[in-house]
């Protein structure tokens, strides 16, 4: 069953939207106990928090209460199991359009000076509640962290029109719930490696690095792309602290335990606020500035 992630708290008739993070063992036995439900629109299955050491915290459902058959999170249960397969899995895309509006809010952010960022965040929480007050209604999409497709090679025509939430997360603060799931990660160049076997920009953020790879898949949906990665190297070599935003599937390297991420899509890589052929462009123009 995939895991979930948020809820609606449900207290004398208000109903507000709680996230997984921010449940705590504390809160949920002194708050929220018997009071959270399935955030899909319609479902009213019962959910409870099971704490776990770390960051493996989860939300799952009451062992007898049913999740409607349009949910996510649907499962069938035979008399007498507690669990059981989903019928009619649904996958979540990640569109080109998400992952580029995504990575230029990652890069306004970055840029930002301390009190600007907090002031970003706070009028951020501000429109979070304003959400929460009104309780708007939400598309099955926002339920699809853990199906996602970013692989162009695994679309066809019957594959689904549903986006998915796409979150974003400096280097150093991945965890192991993002692995297998699409993420836009924010960090600063450290080098450009290119060759037609393997392609890696590498990135860090406070002494944590991980490598950004652009594979087989990536070339295939973009082959133009491979001669124009060494404007990448060109440009963080003439410029100190190059900020880089990619979008991909965040995986975990077996021969060195880092995380890294694997960019399938032409729209998954942002330098320094500008797309890869934003970037070459200006260079052959002679406008780049800094």
């Amino acid at each position: 069953m995939a895991k979930i992630f948020d809820s609606i708290y449900v207290n004398n008739g208000q109903k507000i939207v709680l996230e997984l993070k921010d449940i705590t063992p504390k809160g949920y036995t002194e708050n929220y106990r018997r009071k959270l439900f399935c955030s899909t629109e319609g479902c009213n299955a019962k959910l409870s928090f099971v704490a776990k050491s770390g960051n493996r915290s989860y939300l799952r459902t009451w062992r007898y209460s049913l999740h409607s058959k349009h949910c996510l999170h649907f499962f069938d249960k035979e008399e007498g199991e507690i669990s059981g397969k989903r019928s009619n899995v649904q996958i979540g895309v990640v569109y080109g359009d998400q992952m580029n509006r995504s990575q230029k809010e990652a890069f306004e952010l970055e840029v930002l000076s301390e009190e600007e960022r907090v002031k970003r965040l706070e009028d951020k929480s501000r429109q979070r509640n304003n959400r929460n007050k009104r309780l708007r209604k939400r598309s099955t999409s926002e339920q699809l962290t853990m199906h996602m497709i970013l692989d162009p090679s695994m679309l066809t025509e019957d594959s689904p029109k549903l986006k998915a939430r796409l979150y974003k997360r400096d280097v150093d603060t991945l965890k192991k719930n993002d692995l297998g799931q699409a993420r836009t990660l924010i960090g600063r160049i450290q080098s450009v490696d290119y060759s037609e076997q393997n392609t890696i920009v590498r990135i860090f953020k406070n002494n944590t690095y991980i490598n950004v790879k652009f594979e087989k898949a990536f070339f295939a949906s973009a082959p133009t792309y491979f001669n124009l990665f060494p404007y990448i190297q060109r440009f963080s070599e003439e410029n100190d602290s190059v900020i880089f935003c990619a979008t991909g599937e965040v995986r975990k390297n077996m021969e060195n335990n880092e995380f890294e991420l694997i960019v399938f899509n032409k729209e998954g890589l942002l330098i320094h606020g500008m797309t890869l052929p934003s970037l070459v462009a200006s260079y052959w123009t002679q406008q780049l500035s800094f």
